[in-house]
């Protein structure tokens, strides 16, 4: 930030700084007006990475100079004055576009408010105002990967340049430091709305007068005060003003929540609990005892001038056991084998493909000792080529578990000790990542051989600390560092820096502190266990004897020889592949990606229980309630008779606190103490937070006070499906003709083979993309044909006549789906049609149910029955799950296997059911929802059948597949806004559209989109606040006589059930219900294909950190394009305006971001 001619100005850095903390752009803004001294920071390496930057940039520089381009490079005079030199230099930069230089080297940039140094503007053949060319900014950057931070630099130099040339950009480039000089690029559009909306807030910032001396904002703790200069003076004024942020594990909804009851500070938490409420927002009894607890011992700490601890009363079972894998009693017998295991990481580095990366796996050792007499440490670097790589990192992994099989073998009782759970979540993350070590991760996990220290100090130890990182409490044990740590985020900063720095002394240096880093965490873990034994041994002397930790009984152990033969295939089938992945063949990739899928199905199953016992074994009531899939603290209220005729059973009701839940009507979920289902769920009320279960008379009573998933299906026959087209591959060769041809082509994403000529188009020039599909989709030579439908584009409507199309020629057809629904709805679509064309159909629905999702259909209820009446052509439409086509006696059964949501099933299952059928037609819409995935796969089997067709890309290319470019549902207003943010801009409204039209006398009324902002604080997954202004407009509305107009023309009156109101909670459906009980109101899976005037979308979140389940959930774009696309009139946003203003870590939750921000530009007023 500085002055120029007595204005503010700033820069890209200073907007990343004000978008990290408000309070760190007034600061700033005070020391650039004289009014605070700015701290110093005096870094050499800073200095070094710096002067490697410029020389990075000189030799792209040179680069350009040898491919022949011109080259203008913008001289910079130190003699000028700032405005001066700012003004001259804008000035040359700008004669240089309008002489249209290939490349503009050091252009400024400058609107009178933001400034910028671009290092390089190139030339692109696209007309502007400068003539038939305009610019695109490329920057250098040390880093390996591309960051946020430089993306918003990126973003906002584009932003000025289209101010020059009249024409934003298209795309931005980074040119990439590393030995593979990588460039990497970004659809600017993807991320200009979000640059926008920062740099509004932060000019408004900069003209409030108030914002100025005295600095009014408050520090508030955020992942940047690890590396900030002002991080010591913020610190100071929090222990000035005993600051509830000093309270350990205070979430900052509870801080705000306190707040509101006007306790402000450590010392008035930690009065009484008479002065505190018996609940509290954020907070349930538990937890809201605990915080006073850990107050408490701080204040009683900090007046004793020393670090206190104590012991936790053990959890206890309703019966008044004491639970043993809990606290201090979760801690095993010592082995002389006990490993102590710790993972430096970056989670930010990669790309939309590999989120994050663990760069260092250290291991101590203490019953084998060095030469001399130390524990033994171990380290696994994923570095190769003087980089970190994702291959580096799997056989740093491999190598590492492959070191712990060892030791078991030689020691079956040891056990792996860490700090925190992010260890055995690496695990399981990189197993399936990279398909390897999976059986051997499964044993550690299934054998309980990882024990979570940070658990035992969590549930067992309180102590009068600010942080329970393991750093903090070293003081009560004793142990002291070899290499000095100042805070947590530490190694991140220097691999950071390492990674940027080159070859050099420096870095050899910083390797060999990120090293001793690791080797105090993983000796400091060791010395943390010894003290937790002499905690865990005073307890005892209290208690008398405590029981160890066993691990109860888990899944049933697999197969052994069943996994070996499924190997062999992986291997075989990975055997002959060429090392060089960039010279990789289609069959090539092919082979790779059936032998990652083959394991599939196991993965999945695995990351199931995982959870499944995570949650049952590893949680208190309260630590459940916070979990998105379990029910935590239930109480009952009362029972009664069933009333259902001759019903011999009793009704249970429990009523449970708002919460996130996956717990549904007609399940039958465990409770974690007893690992069995207390009785059927007969009725779910999120509104009013009652659970009734339905238990048969005469059985023991059912008194859960948690509820876990128990909702698992054993894939069978689908591994089995996979296992056979990887043998006819391996026997025949993946291209070779001959059976599953249509499954082969799509495992190497062949283009349809349908008589168009290679690399053609399949929709020809001006033709109607619904007729191509029906066209190609009949001209099928043993293929695929995929079709990509938009919100309203008639995809079920295509599907179903393409049904017709194949029954007309005599074919036989199978559908298949994730659902039943899904399934019946298409049947339904596809016999409507038959009846309208005089085509004679006969339909059959495999389900278990007691009638078919589509009545119409012939109830099919075995697997046997639905496969003679094939074989008899008694029926020549079918329609039945993934596990009815998977078998093998139903391989070949019909001639075309129609695959609906294709979006939304995983490419394994779709492979599974393909070898049913001859030919494929794929329907759906990978930017709708998305599959749902439990566990990690390696890249390409993480994706459902239609993602892998698209391979990643938001609209399916033209040689692949079909795009529906029409909607028959979005007004052209709403319609501008979907095609631009999810479809690249080629999504088109019908005619007859324009047509759409509401009236009325709120804010809802018209067409197009609207943003309203609601502010709130401290809200997670449901806002009252937002309820209540949407029950205002609502009834305002439907009280102003609205009327709304189809596309047709006929005007009818608006009722409830024209508007839809869509939220991603739980416990804001239970919110908005409170206020509107009659209308629509769901989350958004339950109105995927639905669609009515209005569609109202509650956010429910405060802001992106409070967001329950992280930025991806909450900004989903898969989410926001359904909950915004249910629309024919009008599409409103209901947020907090906190969520347009997101810290972005990633330039993935920039792009996330982003399309909000995009919404609330666009809104109408």
């Amino acid at each position: 930030m500085q002055q120029i001619d007595g204005r503010l100005v700033f820069s890209a850095t200073d907007l990343v700084g004000f978008l990290e903390c408000r309070h760190l752009a007034n600061l700033e803004r005070a020391a650039i007006e004289g009014n605070l001294r700015r701290p110093q920071r005096v870094d050499p390496v800073l200095d070094r990475i710096a002067q490697r930057g410029l020389e990075h940039e000189a030799s792209f520089l040179e680069r350009l100079n040898s491919d022949g381009l011109t080259i203008v490079e913008v001289g910079r005079d130190d003699a000028l004055t700032p405005s001066e030199r700012v003004a001259r230099g804008r000035d040359a930069t700008l004669r240089a576009m309008r002489a249209g230089a290939d490349i503009i080297y050091q252009g400024v940039l400058f609107d009178g408010r933001r400034l910028g140094y671009a290092d390089f503007l190139r030339r692109v053949e696209r007309p502007s105002n400068l003539g038939e060319w305009s610019y695109e900014v490329w920057d250098t950057k040390l880093a390996r990967h591309a960051t946020s931070s430089a993306v918003l630099q990126l973003c906002m130099y584009s932003e000025l340049v289209g101010a020059l040339q009249g024409r934003n950009p298209e795309e931005m480039h980074l040119a990439l430091g590393g030995v593979q000089r990588e460039t990497v690029s970004f659809r600017v559009a993807d991320y200009a709305a979000y640059c926008r909306s920062a740099a509004r807030d932060f000019e408004a910032l900069l003209d409030d007068p108030s914002q100025s001396f005295p600095v009014l904002t408050r520090p508030e703790p955020v992942e940047h005060c690890g590396v900030c200069r002002w991080t010591v003076e913020c610190r100071t004024q929090w222990q000035a003003e005993d600051d509830l942020s000093l309270v350990a594990n205070l979430t900052s909804i509870q801080r705000r929540a306190l707040h509101a009851i006007e306790i402000t500070t450590r010392t008035g938490l930690a009065e009484p609990k008479a002065t505190l409420p018996e609940r509290l927002d954020g907070a349930g009894r538990e937890p809201l005892a605990r915080i006073h607890a850990q107050a408490s011992i701080q204040v009683r700490g900090e007046r004793e001038s020393r670090m206190i601890s104590e012991r936790i009363a053990p959890a206890r079972n309703r019966d008044g056991t004491l639970i043993a894998n809990n606290g201090l009693l979760m801690l095993p017998e010592p082995s002389s084998g006990d490993l102590f295991f710790d993972i430096e990481g970056d989670p930010f580095f990669g790309s939309d493909e590999v989120d994050g990366i663990d760069y260092l796996f250290g291991v101590t050792e203490p019953g084998r000792p060095d030469p001399e007499g130390a524990p033994s440490f171990h380290t696994f670097w994923a570095i190769e080529g003087g980089t970190v790589t994702t291959s580096a990192e799997q056989r740093a992994f491999e190598t590492l578990i492959d070191l712990i099989m060892d030791r078991i073998t030689a020691d079956p009782t040891l056990h792996v000790y860490h700090y925190a759970p992010y260890e055995p979540t690496a695990m399981k993350r990189l197993a399936g990542r990279y398909g390897t070590r999976e059986v051997e991760v499964d044993r550690l996990l299934r054998g309980g051989v990882f024990i979570d220290l940070y658990r035992a100090v969590r549930q067992g130890i309180r102590a009068s600390v600010e942080s329970y990182s393991i750093k903090r409490l070293e003081p009560l044990y004793g142990f002291n560092r070899m290499v000095d740590l100042r805070d947590a985020g530490k190694s991140i900063v220097e691999f950071e820096t390492w990674l940027e720095l080159g070859q050099g002394e420096e870095r050899s240096e910083l390797l060999a502190q990120i090293e001793g880093y690791n080797r105090d965490d993983c000796a400091s873990a060791y010395h943390l266990r010894a003290w937790l034994e002499e905690q865990r041994a005073a307890l005892a002397g209290e208690l008398g004897d405590l029981p160890r930790l066993t691990m109860p009984d888990q899944a049933e152990t697999e197969d052994s020889d069943s996994q070996k033969a499924v190997q062999q295939l992986v291997d075989t089938l990975m055997a002959e592949l060429p090392e060089d992945h960039g010279g990789w063949l289609d069959d090539h990739r092919g082979r790779w990606l059936l032998a990652q899928l083959l394991n599939w199905h196991r993965r999945e199953a695995k990351s199931f229980w995982w959870r499944y016992f995570f949650l049952r074994d590893e949680l208190t009531d309260a630590e459940r309630r916070e979990e998105p899939d379990a029910l935590g603290e239930l109480a009952f209220e009362r029972s009664w008779p069933d009333p259902a005729p001759r019903a011999r059973s009793t009704i249970y009701r429990f009523r449970f606190p708002p919460q996130e839940h996956k717990i549904r009507a007609g399940d039958s979920p465990h409770d974690p103490e007893t690992g069995r289902p207390p009785g059927m769920i007969v009725n779910f009320d999120d509104e009013h937070g009652i659970v009734d279960i339905r238990l048969g008379t005469g059985k023991v009573a059912p008194t859960p006070t948690s509820l876990i998933p128990h909702d698992y299906f054993r894939p069978e026959p689908k591994p089995e499906s996979l296992q056979r087209l990887a043998r006819w591959v391996l026997e025949h060769g993946i291209d070779a003709p001959g059976a599953y041809r249509a499954a082969r082509d799509l495992l190497m994403r062949r283009p349809p083979r349908a008589g168009q000529r290679d690399g053609e188009a399949l929709v020809k020039n001006g033709e109607d993309p619904q007729y191509a599909g029906r066209r190609l989709a009949l001209g099928l030579e043993e293929s695929y044909l995929a079709v990509q439908g938009p919100p309203g584009s008639g995809k079920s409507s295509v599907g179903a006549q393409m049904i017709v199309d194949f029954v007309a020629a005599g074919k036989i057809v199978g559908v298949t789906a994730n659902s039943h629904k899904v399934i019946g709805e298409l049947l339904e679509k596809a016999a409507k049609a038959a009846n309208e064309r005089g085509v004679s159909i006969a339909i059959g629905q495999r389900t278990n149910d007691d009638e078919p999702a589509f009545r119409g259909a012939t109830h099919l209820k075995d697997n046997d029955t639905a496969r003679d009446s094939l074989t008899d052509r008694s029926l020549n439409v079918v329609g039945g799950t993934s596990w009815l086509w998977a078998r093998e006696d139903m391989a070949a059964s019909v001639d075309v296997l129609f695959i609906d949501e294709a979006g939304q099933m995983s490419l394994a299952d779709a492979l599974a059911a393909s070898l049913s059928a001859i030919d494929l037609v794929l329907l759906g819409d990978p930017q709708q929802l998305d599959q749902p995935l439990q566990g990690s796969h390696p890249p390409g089997a993480d994706l459902s059948a239609l993602a892998h067709v698209l391979d990643r890309e938001r609209v399916i290319p033209d040689h692949l597949g079909i795009f529906l470019n029409g909607t028959w549902r979005l007004h052209p207003s709403i319609t501008a806004y979907t095609s631009e943010v999810f479809y690249e801009g080629r999504l088109h409204s019908h005619p007859g559209r324009e047509a759409i039209a509401l009236t009325g006398a709120t804010p809802i009324t018209g067409t197009g989109i609207r943003y309203i902002a609601v502010a709130h604080d401290g809200h997670s997954s449901d806002s009252h606040e937002e309820a209540a202004v949407i029950a205002t407009h609502v009834r305002e509305l439907l009280a102003s006589n609205p009327t709304w107009t189809d596309a047709k023309g006929v005007t009818t009156t608006l009722t409830e059930r024209d508007i839809l109101i869509i939220t991603p909670y739980n416990a804001q459906v239970a919110a908005l219900s409170e206020d509107l009980p009659t209308l629509r109101i769901g989350t958004v899976d339950k109105f995927q294909g639905q669609e009515a005037p209005i569609s109202i979308y509650s956010m429910a979140t405060s802001s992106a950190e409070l967001a329950p389940r992280g930025m991806e959930f909450l900004y989903s774009l898969n989410r926001l394009n359904v909950a915004t696309s249910r629309a024919q009139c009008l599409a409103v946003v209901v947020a907090s305006p906190m969520l347009l203003r997101a810290r972005c870590n990633t330039p993935r939750q920039m792009r996330l971001a982003n399309a909000l921000v995009r919404f609330e530009e666009l809104s109408a007023p």
